[in-house]
């Protein structure tokens, strides 16, 4: 516990004591103090808080990374001897072939969705369409009647 802690909960005490009284002598002045001694008070002790969290964090963030790189070794370790054993010492190169293979076809697809899957872009597709105007119908006059 550190001293924010402490601090910030004996000033959010004291503005509750200074609320009270000027509750009782129906001074707002002591009132408005205390009320802004405790939202101060609280305010400093959740920092407090904050504050031993991250230090606890700190301390434990070292060992949770070397656990993390502890199991990705490992991992890496099966994975290597599942690949030599099911597909033997050209296995990685096999794997980084189906991994261009499938960023390849990863590129094609994202292509084809903004080509909207017909050769028009996206943007053309999704566009309303242009309003046209009719031209206005030509008259014919009738020739008057003799």
């Amino acid at each position: 516990m550190n001293e924010d802690r402490l601090i910030g909960a004996g000033r959010d005490m004291a503005g509750k004591v200074e609320w009270k009284v000027g509750d009782a002598l129906n001074d707002q002045d002591i009132q408005a103090d205390g009320v802004v001694n405790r939202v101060a008070g609280v305010f400093q002790h959740g920092y407090g808080i904050a504050r031993d969290a991250a230090d606890d964090a700190a301390e434990v963030a070292p060992v949770l990374l070397e656990r993390a790189a502890d199991r990705g070794r490992d991992l890496g370790r099966r994975v290597d001897t599942v690949v030599r054993e099911n597909l033997g010492d050209n296995g990685a190169l096999y794997l980084l072939a189906g991994a261009i293979g499938l960023v390849g076809l990863g590129l094609f697809a994202v292509s084809q969705a903004r080509q909207g899957w017909g050769g028009a872009t996206r943007s053309q597709t999704s566009r309303p369409a242009a309003r046209t105007r009719r031209a206005p119908a030509k008259r014919t006059s009738k020739p008057a009647a003799a």
